[in-house]
């Protein structure tokens, strides 16, 4: 029945009817944020792990602070899980949350800021005092009606939030989310030893930062007022791994830095940092004599970054297999082969199986990843790649293909607690199921 009033009711009613959701909500809840600090991170990838970090180094220097995200919901000591299968939820979720931050004394937040809670005004009311802007590669096409809508969906945080923004230089999208006015910008650069004129001009801030030997990262940050002037210089040690984490946790601490939390505060709290739950998340059991990880990637610059980082990790000689798929729903179908043909650059072997079927035959969209796999004539069906309808078989198939010191990574699910299906959802948690599977396995 929701389906069938969504298909016919026009899209200026829908906009209107989540608009004033927005506004009645943080009306009845005193308009929350404006008492906070409210920190928004938005992007394609990177804004879970992202808005995880900027929150574990506030709240590990002392600060009392808060969190939704895409994994988790944390207030005060309570962490939960996020089962909703949304970043950003709504209907009066956000405001609510707001208030019972500020009921337990809370000063700042941080709010996982999707495009799809965009599209549905949730963040309007918000007083956000930063926004970061992560990176913007394809995804949700077809919800945006393209990739320009996409990223104007992201940009209307920065039209919002005149305050403070923290922007990753390096994405090939920053002109655009530099346009927009605000009284302090910091930039984030990863190995990069210059930057053109025509964006140092349009930052106050510029945090540098390189990934040297034994997982530290040197941090070099200047003020481009005055770029003789190196304002601080520091190196942190960080228990991960990941160049993309890096650039995550450079984000995290032009956040922090924005608010005026010293380096060596900083230092500290990046010591203690760990990966949100499915993130890169490395499973450790004693039954395995492999490198066996999670990772959330499901689309094709994460699943890229995911499986170069399991690459670098791998010893000489060993092989790596990789697990992918893709949601249904008719959900960014081009990316499907896209996502075959990185996992063939990298995988030794390649599992292929559904993440999130909905109505489609979850066949149909392997068939599809399959497509990209099979460009690459190194690649043959049930000899070095094999495709399941049921994931936990996939999940068999993959933890049976591998030897001492080879690499797992399974990708697509995550931490997430559900799988989707038609009509349906069930409960699913991909870690506790490997651990299963490990336990029950011979020898």
């Amino acid at each position: 029945m929701l389906n069938f009033f969504r298909r016919h009711t026009p899209k200026p009613i829908f906009s209107l009817y989540h608009f004033s959701l927005a506004l009645l909500g943080n009306f009845c809840y005193g308009f929350p944020s404006r008492k906070m600090k409210l920190v928004g991170i938005t992007g394609t990838k990177g804004k879970t792990t992202t808005s995880y970090f900027v929150y574990q180094i506030l709240k590990n220097s002392g600060w009392k602070t808060a969190l939704t995200s895409t994994v988790y919901f944390i207030l005060g000591n309570k962490k939960t899980i996020n089962a909703t299968k949304m970043g950003m939820p709504g209907r009066f979720f956000l405001p609510h949350f707001l208030h019972r931050a500020l009921q337990k004394g809370t000063k700042y937040t941080v709010v996982e800021t999707t495009s799809e809670g965009i599209a549905q005004h949730r963040q309007y009311f918000l007083d956000y005092t930063v926004a970061v802007f992560t990176n913007l590669s394809p995804e949700h096409i077809e919800r945006h009606g393209g990739l320009e809508n996409y990223r104007l969906a992201k940009e209307k945080l920065f039209q919002q939030c005149s305050k403070i923004h923290v922007l990753n230089l390096d994405d090939e999208n920053i002109a655009y989310f530099l346009r927009h006015s605000a009284k302090q910008k910091w930039g984030a650069t990863f190995n990069r030893q210059e930057l053109p004129l025509e964006i140092q001009k349009k930052v106050n801030f510029i945090l540098e930062g390189t990934l040297t030997k034994n997982n530290r990262v040197s941090c070099s940050e200047w003020k481009i007022a005055d770029k003789s002037l190196l304002l601080k210089k520091y190196v942190l040690n960080v228990p991960f791994v990941g160049n993309f984490n890096v650039k995550n946790l450079l984000l995290a601490i032009a956040v922090a830095r924005s608010f005026g939390l010293s380096p060596q505060k900083i230092k500290t709290a990046a010591t203690k940092l760990i990966l949100p739950a499915g993130r890169m998340e490395e499973i450790k059991h004693p039954k395995i004599n492999y490198r066996l990880f999670l990772d959330f990637a499901h689309e094709p610059l994460s699943l890229k970054s995911a499986l170069e980082t399991g690459r670098s990790l791998l010893p000489v000689g060993q092989k790596m297999i990789g697990l992918i798929g893709s949601q249904g729903g008719g959900r960014d179908r081009w990316k499907r082969p896209a996502m075959g043909k990185i996992a063939t650059q990298f995988c030794d072997y390649i599992v292929i199986s559904a993440e999130d079927p909905y109505d489609e035959n979850p066949r149909e969209i392997n068939q599809e990843i399959l497509s990209g796999v099979l460009k690459n004539k190194k690649f043959q069906l049930e000899k070095n790649c094999w495709q399941f309808t049921d994931r936990k078989k996939a999940l068999k198939k993959a933890l049976s293909l591998a030897k001492k010191d080879d690499l797992i990574i399974l990708c697509g699910k995550g931490g997430e607690q559900k799988m989707c299906l038609k009509n349906k959802s069930i409960p699913w948690d991909e870690n506790k199921i490997v651990r299963e599977i490990i336990e029950s396995q011979k020898g």
